[in-house]
């Protein structure tokens, strides 16, 4: 499985945005609708939370380092 896919699969509703472009629900705080960005580009993979969570926070509530 790729890196991405990884991801990609410990996330909750993830939805395609554009291309290598994801947004799905942030696991840090309870997010009732998508606000986690999630971009591949580059052989490197961009988080953002819209909400304020850092992308440390998101890496580790997913139990990845």
């Amino acid at each position: 499985m790729s890196n991405i896919n990884n991801l990609l699969s410990r996330l909750d509703k993830v939805r395609q945005s554009g291309p290598d472009s994801w947004m799905a629900c942030c696991p840090v705080h309870e997010d009732k609708s998508a606000s986690l960005s999630i971009r591949h580009a580059d052989e490197k993979t961009l988080i953002h939370c819209f909400a304020g969570c850092s992308v440390q926070e998101v890496v580790d509530a997913i139990g990845l380092e």
